[in-house]
């Protein structure tokens, strides 16, 4: 079996030091493995210079110091773990290259995304990290960054032809890369399908703070829907987990509640008293509190201008969109004046910790703040006030899209989204869906009468601990990367000075810290086999391998291991919340002593 990994962005020592591991591991199973890497074709910009704090408009020279800290790295992993390198730009010659300008000269900017080569949309694939940096909802490109599109054209028609050229020659079994959503990276894979041969891209977990610790694998056909539907997880939903599952989920949600993460963008937990919260967002004392997720669009819309998203077979939407849903919200505060509906705009609209745009959507929800009714309070990151102290006076989550449910029903908030063709974030399970407007509502009464429940914390730790511990695979013996206590939480000179810091260390630094993992690398009997079960055996995800060990523990044993973590969280995070009408409150009423 033979094996190419490109990985042209060896400077992300996050991303390629875990996929050098995997490449190690099938290298160690005497599977040939060849690494495509870069030498400095994607010198225009490549996500490498993002992840350095370096823009597309910044000088040539500086671009190019990144280039060589990535060649610096590149050379490491060859030279210590003996990964055989094809450096890809040896594959371009005059003709490749006055063809890639060709067409780069030849788009125009009102049909950029019907650019196709060999019938594969690489112009849309081209604007997938400009459409999401610019928190993009148009295809209508400003000047400023259409400049910046043209560059990752170039980059992406660049890799599909270099790639054509390397996979004829070589001739693998099996392509992997490391997120396939990037544009150069989903050149590639799209050459490797045009040739028939099969892909995978690995990725990060989804854990708040082991993110970097562990890795999934999906054949690149693969998506989210097919996970909610699969056999494993329809199998795994219905055993009890254990204590390690509850305490690796229990470690997620401390980190959420911290916010440390760039991926967190809530702010960190105050402990901010539910009267003041009430207060703030101009709540009544008697009010049911009904708290509405928005979600960011440009997210969206970006997998799917790439052709990224899931098709869901089984729910259509019940509203056409965001704003229609929050004309059903205000319709439905009018009707129930015993409510409060708390409508929070998603941060990512906001300029935050990644990304230092502001949404154009956020002009169209703030028109609609004149038509919403006494009972509605828009809450935005302005307000200082996050989502999970907010969360201690919530009676129901009204989620739209966002993760935000799976995160409220893991502390027993129930949960009510409208069936949405778009929702792939976690299983229906977790929440009541409505499919009518008639049941919509039914279902936001009945969640309201029900109130918390011991059962909504079972059906999202399960969940969590299914993508925790079986979508993803565990690389924590040879990766430690919990985030960076030190980052600052807010957009700001702190941040900015931050990333400076950044730039300088992987560009200067003696890579000391590289040195070290390559020394004292290992990976555990089973993430090996369960990665080696996947690729050899053709499976969807690692969630599908037969490696994975048998849950044993108890339906009273997990509940008790449930209750335990939520009187832990009472007596530590939420030891100054004494309320009886806080979330804090009702947990302690609730669960066991």
């Amino acid at each position: 079996m033979k094996l190419l990994f490109f990985s042209p962005f060896s400077n992300i020592w996050e991303h390629s030091y875990p996929e050098a591991l995997v490449a190690d591991a099938f290298q160690q199973e005497s599977i040939e493995v060849t690494a495509i890497r870069c030498d400095g074709m994607l010198r225009v910009h490549c996500v490498a210079m993002s992840a350095a704090g370096v823009g597309p408009e910044v000088g040539l020279s500086k671009r190019l110091q990144v280039c060589k800290a990535c060649v610096k790295r590149r050379d490491l992993l060859t030279e210590k773990m003996g990964i055989p390198a094809i450096i890809m730009d040896a594959w371009l010659d005059p003709e490749i290259r006055a063809r890639v300008d060709g067409l780069v000269d030849s788009v125009r900017r009102d049909e950029w995304t019907k650019l196709e080569v060999d019938g594969i949309p690489l112009g849309r694939y081209a604007a997938y990290e400009t459409w999401l940096t610019n928190k993009l909802v148009s295809t209508d490109l400003s000047d400023e960054v259409w400049d910046v599109y043209l560059g990752q054209l170039k980059n992406t028609l660049l890799t599909y032809f270099a790639a054509e050229r390397i996979l004829a020659a070589e001739r693998p079994d099996t392509v992997v890369v490391y997120n396939d959503h990037y544009s150069v990276n989903h050149a590639f894979v799209a050459a490797a399908g045009r040739a028939g041969i099969d892909t995978y891209t690995i990725h990060g977990g989804n854990h708040m703070i082991r993110r970097a610790e562990t890795l999934s694998i999906f054949a690149s056909d693969y998506t989210m829907e097919d996970v909610f539907n699969s056999r494993s997880w329809k199998d795994f939903e219905s055993r009890p987990i254990g204590s390690e599952q509850i305490d690796l989920v229990g470690g997620h949600l401390t980190g959420l509640f911290a916010a440390n993460s760039a991926f967190a963008y809530s702010s960190e937990l105050k402990g901010t008293s539910p009267e003041e919260l009430r207060a703030q967002l101009c709540i009544a004392p008697e009010s049911t509190v009904l708290l509405a997720t928005m979600s960011s669009e440009d997210e969206l819309m970006g997998v799917r201008l790439i052709d990224a998203i899931p098709t869901n077979l089984t729910q259509t939407s019940l509203f056409e969109d965001q704003f229609q849903w929050v004309d059903f919200l205000f319709d439905y505060a009018r009707e129930h004046p015993g409510v409060h509906v708390v409508l929070r705009l998603h941060p990512r609209m906001f300029p935050n910790k990644r990304e230092g745009v502001l949404s154009p959507v956020v002009r169209q929800i703030m028109a609609l703040l004149d038509a919403a009714p006494a009972n509605v309070t828009f809450n935005m990151p302005a307000d200082g006030i996050g989502l999970y102290d907010v969360m201690q006076i919530v009676d129901v989550l009204l989620n739209f899209r966002s993760s935000v449910g799976a995160e409220l029903a893991s502390v027993g908030i129930p949960v009510v989204v409208p069936s949405n063709a778009d929702f792939f974030t976690y299983p229906g399970e977790i929440n009541r869906i409505g499919h009518t407007l008639a049941e919509y509502t039914a279902h936001i009464d009945a969640a309201v009468a029900e109130g918390w429940s011991i059962e909504n914390t079972r059906r999202a730790f399960r969940w969590f601990a299914y993508l925790f511990g079986r979508v993803a695979v565990d690389f924590s013996d040879a990766v430690n990367s919990q985030p960076i206590a030190v980052r600052p939480r807010k957009p700001g000179f702190r941040l900015w000075l931050w990333r400076k810091f950044v730039y300088l260390f992987l560009q200067y630094g003696p890579m000391i810290r590289e040195r070290l993992a390559l020394r004292n690398r290992r990976v555990s009997t089973l993430s090996r086999a369960v990665f080696l079960d996947v690729v050899t055996n053709r499976l969807k995800s690692a969630s599908d391998s037969s490696r994975w060990p048998t849950p044993t523990t108890t339906d009273l044993e997990e509940t008790e291991l449930l209750e335990g973590y939520l009187r832990a969280l009472c007596a530590t995070l939420w030891d100054g919340i004494h309320e009886t009408d806080s979330l804090a409150g009702t947990i302690r009423r609730r669960v066991r002593a």
